[in-house]
């Protein structure tokens, strides 16, 4: 699957990051929900899905796709509700006209400690956008240094990249030196919360409607894309 050079490059990235992980280890998935194939009037869809977790992290997903000419990056690190941590997101819409849209953010699920805000806050105004976009009217679930841009150049794509690698490299660390804690309950209800929004996302559930069907939609949502912590 040939995608858009962005995507190619962050996914790459990504991949860096979580590796460096201990105990890191493939998460099972069924293996029809690896690969995907599918259509769309008359265009061709391929998703591909990679599943890992790790100590601290109960599901890391990344998820690259392609729709015709249309090309996606998801990903999402959601933490073990017994580790106080937040939740990394990561996502890209392209086309070869150009990237409409990417995001990165780590978002809270209860609160980010004043370490991680005064970390994320100095990478945040380290890294400027020409072009900004607002935030759904479901997006209250990102933090204040959520970067949701529209790349008007080469120049700015490798900036965001610079700016998701940093995001990471405070995430990992984090990752790294956390350890169980209580207040799991209040966690689990973040998470639920995180989820719950993102499924209001209606542009990824009437893709994958119109691809196959609304009880696969659905499925594809709640057990592998937003899938809550029992």
């Amino acid at each position: 699957m040939q995608l858009h050079d962005l995507i190619t490059k962050l996914s790459s990235v990504i991949r860096c990051s979580y590796s460096a992980l201990p105990g890191i280890k493939p998460l099972h998935i069924d293996p029809s929900m690896s690969e995907i194939y599918g259509s769309m009037d008359e265009e061709k869809l391929q998703i591909h899905n990679e599943l890992y977790k790790c100590p601290g992290l109960r599901k890391i997903h990344l998820e690259t796709a392609k729709l015709g000419s249309l090309d996606v990056l998801h990903c999402v690190f959601f933490p073990d509700p017994n580790y106080d941590l937040p939740i990394f997101g990561a996502d890209i819409v392209a086309t070869p006209r150009g990237v409409g849209a990417a995001i990165v953010d780590l978002s809270p699920v209860t609160c980010l400690s004043s370490k991680l805000n005064e970390q994320l806050e100095e990478v945040s105004k380290q890294y400027k956008f020409k072009e900004e976009r607002t935030l759904p009217e479901w997006g209250n679930i990102f933090s204040p240094y959520c970067k949701f841009i529209r790349p008007t150049n080469d120049k700015e794509q490798t900036k965001f990249i610079n700016t998701v690698e940093s995001y990471l490299t405070i995430y990992i660390q984090e990752v790294m030196k956390s350890h169980p804690v209580e207040g799991i309950e209040e966690r689990i209800l973040g998470q639920h919360n995180y989820c719950h929004q993102q499924k209001k996302n209606d542009k990824t559930r009437g893709i994958l409607e119109r691809c196959f069907d609304k009880e696969w939609a659905d499925k594809y949502m709640d057990e592998l894309l937003f899938d809550e912590p029992k």
